[in-house]
């Protein structure tokens, strides 16, 4: 596999990180009062998402960013013409979930890097070299067998599929794929159908409107 280089600027990735949070992948509450960001006077209230800073680091080392970006692309392979999640930045936006100072992520920090720590350790010991280094059909058959398990490295796979959609889909490309055309303006608005008059109708007369 070709090695990953981060592609995503962290005002991106901030913005990101805001939608992909107001999503299913965390309660919505995690971007408002319940979360907490690092400045040099403490923990704050929220980034300011239209002038987005980077007020935390990155704590993926790269080792364990290579083995996200092999990860995201097993679950999602490239399919033309849709991207793989490495192709527009999927694993720095898992690296920026992890890295965040929010108390709704810190379950997920701990549960990514032990994941990620463990998953290239058990393909060296299997095959004899890191997750990233591995063919694809061992990538893709040691990510089955934690997928079958039921144990710390299943909830790792878990969490982490769901950080991998949730970021991919919350992107152009992902929106692109299921369909979605967003707040797209209509050249006209075609009413209601005669059908769905009549119905209308009947239901006015049965309360007698």
């Amino acid at each position: 596999m070709a090695v990953y280089t981060s592609r995503i600027d962290r005002r991106t990735a901030l913005k990101w990180l805001s939608a992909a949070a107001a999503t299913t992948l965390a309660a919505p509450k995690m971007v408002r009062a319940a979360t907490y960001v690092k400045t040099p006077q403490g923990y704050g209230t929220d980034p300011d998402m239209l002038n987005p800073t980077s007020p935390w680091d990155r704590i993926m080392t790269d080792r364990q960013l290579q083995t996200t970006a092999a990860m995201t692309d097993v679950i999602l392979p490239e399919e033309a013409p849709y991207p793989s999640p490495s192709q527009i930045g999927v694993p720095d936006f898992i690296n920026e979930w992890v890295s965040s100072p929010y108390e709704q992520t810190k379950d997920d920090k701990k549960t990514i890097l032990a994941g990620l720590d463990w998953i290239d350790g058990e393909a060296k010991t299997r095959f004899g070299h890191g997750y990233a280094d591995c063919a694809e059909s061992e990538q893709t058959g040691l990510m089955a067998t934690i997928a079958e398990t039921d144990n710390a490295q299943h909830d790792f796979f878990t969490r982490f599929r769901k950080l991998t959609l949730g970021g991919y889909y919350t992107t152009p490309a992902g929106f692109k794929d299921i369909g979605y055309i967003g707040n797209v303006p209509l050249e006209r608005y075609p009413g209601p159908t005669d059908e769905m008059k009549a119905t209308l109708d009947a239901r006015l007369q049965a309360i007698g409107i």
